[in-house]
Parts: C-alpha cells; structure tokens; sequence
C-alpha cells in the first residue's frame, strides 16, 4: 500500500517536487485494490451513505440580481482582452447574478452557514450547477447550509472577480446582501446570524477565493477552503490563512495542471514540525479527510473539468469540512 503523509514524514520543500513526482508515477491501486474499484465503491458510498432524507421541502434555487455582486466593476469597465480578443463588459461582465441554493430540508437556526462557490473560465451560473451537480452534491452531503455560486466573468477566460475579489470587504457587504434575501424569502429565522462559511473554487475561481481572503472581511468565519485544480495564483492568501488559526481547513485536489501552484503552498505550509498530508486519490477515504491540517490529494486520471462532478468530490469534501449536518 502506498500512503504518504506528510505529518509522518519530514520534508523540506525541495523534497515536494521529487515527491510528487513519485506519487504520480506509483497512483496504481490501494493495497491490491484496482483504483476503478475502489472509486466506484467511494461513489457508490456517496449516493447511498450521503444521500439526504426524503423530505416534503424540495431544494429552493434562487437567481438574484445582486448590487454587491462581482460585476459590474471599474476593473472590467472596458472588458478584458485575451489572446487578442475583446470580451467586452456588455456581454460578459455586467451579469450581477448570484444563484442561491437551499437544500432540500434544511433546519432553520440560530446562524447559517454558507458554502460560496467560485467559478472557473468560460462559465455561468446556470451552467455551473448543471455540469457539475452542484444542487444535488449539496443535498447529498447533508450540509445544513446554503450555497451561494456568483456570477463572475460571463463565459469568458479570465479569473477576475470583480467587487469580490479587489474591493475592501467586498465578500462581507455581499454575504450581508444574500443573508436579507433569505430572511426575506422565510428561509431563515429574521434574528440568523451569519455561522461557517467555506469557500471551494474551481480552476479559474482561485481569483474569487484568493481576493476573498485577502480583503473580504469575513476571514473570522471561513472554517473551510476546498480548491479543484485551482492553485494558479494567491498563494500568500491562502497559506496566511490556513496558517492564522488551528480551525482553518486548506483542502487541494489537483492534476498536473496546477503541480506546481500546490507544491508552492505546500512549501509555505510546512513547519518545523511537518503539519500537512498529501495523498492518492487512490488513497483517499472519509476518515482521513476528516482532519484540520491542510490536505493535498493528487489525482492523474481525472481530468481537470471533471473533478467536481465525476466521483462527486464536491459532495464527499463538502462532508468533511465544518459544515454543521442537518440531521
């Protein structure tokens, strides 16, 4: 059996690269296990063993036209040029749209947390739930929390997120918003305080989550980040914050294409005392996501597009973050 975890094992960070390199030649099986076995089996696990209840209360979709939504901004005012092509702000960075998502039986509390989900390239919202499964990988998880997926750049290929990503508490004066549109619609008691929120991110997204932890004004209440192939950038955003509180939950699953973005905050991560795992995916189970030290996940046989939705990983990491059950 091939397991690595990093708080075991001492390495320094020019010890990361070479092996990753090894973990990504050897991902072959788990303990004699072939690795299509045993990802059938953790997916089958999740529809039985995280499905939600029946409930009478189907999951609720919003779509709000929202002003503290990431656009429109100064920064996209005369679009955004990518290899030599205009995508202009009309098109696609004037869509102030935040899809808010209420699973079926969520339990109204005293505060409610919140799953903020950051969007990759050339994507809308609608989309976004759809390809991915987002609404159901929620119900599935029985999270008693609320996802919010702002619109960001409207099908275009950028990683800008607007009033989110570059404005002064920005994040904060956007949650505040969602939370008035739940109490207004009776989702939640009128007296909710805001509780846990986690971000997860997807490709692209990185820009959503990294300027949400830069200067969101919410860090108090992030518990969670979960990254799908999304290590391109903010670096020092995200290993300041896995690194300012015990409770602060880094998760990354990666391919290739971001190696070498996750072997960077790996390096910024380690301490004198080794602090963080890194596994297969092959390797992966419930039990080991289910701790508060960051957590690397390698995978070479997902592709990039389909992390979230194929497996439902979504779904799985959502059970191991901070996220209160319903039940």
């Amino acid at each position: 059996m091939l397991e690595l975890a990093l708080n075991s094992v001492e390495c320094q960070p020019t010890d990361i690269s070479r092996l990753l390199g090894g973990l990504q030649a050897a991902e072959v099986g788990v303990g004699g296990v072939k690795r299509s076995n045993f990802l059938a089996a953790v997916t089958a696990g999740a529809a039985a063993v995280g499905a939600a209840p029946a409930s009478s209360q189907p999951e609720q979709v919003l779509f709000e036209r929202l002003e503290s939504a990431p656009y429109p901004h100064p920064s996209r005012a005369a679009g955004h040029v990518y290899e030599g092509r205009l995508f202009d702000a009309a098109g696609h960075y004037s869509d102030s749209t935040v899809a808010i998502a209420v699973p079926p039986g969520f339990v109204q509390r005293g505060s409610v947390d919140l799953i903020v989900h950051f969007h990759g390239w050339n994507n809308n919202v609608r989309a976004v739930l759809d390809r991915y499964q987002l609404v159901s990988q929620l119900a599935g998880s029985r999270a008693n929390a609320i996802l919010v997926v702002p619109q960001g750049p409207r099908d275009a290929p950028d990683s800008g997120f607007g009033k989110l990503e570059l404005d002064d508490g920005g994040f904060a004066r956007c949650v505040d918003e969602v939370l008035k549109v739940l109490r207004t619609r009776g989702v939640t008691h009128a007296s909710a305080s805001l509780g846990n929120v986690v971000l997860t991110a997807h490709s692209g997204g990185y820009g959503g989550a990294g300027g949400v932890l830069t200067r969101g004004g919410l860090n108090a209440h992030i518990s969670d980040v979960v990254l799908f192939d999304a290590a391109y950038g903010y670096y020092d955003a995200f290993a300041n914050w896995a690194k300012a509180a015990r409770r602060n939950h880094l998760l990354s699953i990666f391919t290739g294409d971001t190696s070498t973005g996750n072997t960077a905050l790996m390096g910024m991560l380690q301490s004198t005392h080794p602090n963080l795992f890194v596994w297969l995916s092959a390797a992966m189970t419930r039990a080991r996501l289910h701790t508060r030290a960051a957590t690397f996940i390698l995978t070479t046989d997902v592709a990039h597009d389909e992390l979230l939705q194929k497996y439902r990983w979504y779904e799985l990491f959502l059970g191991s973050t901070a996220l209160a059950p319903r039940a």
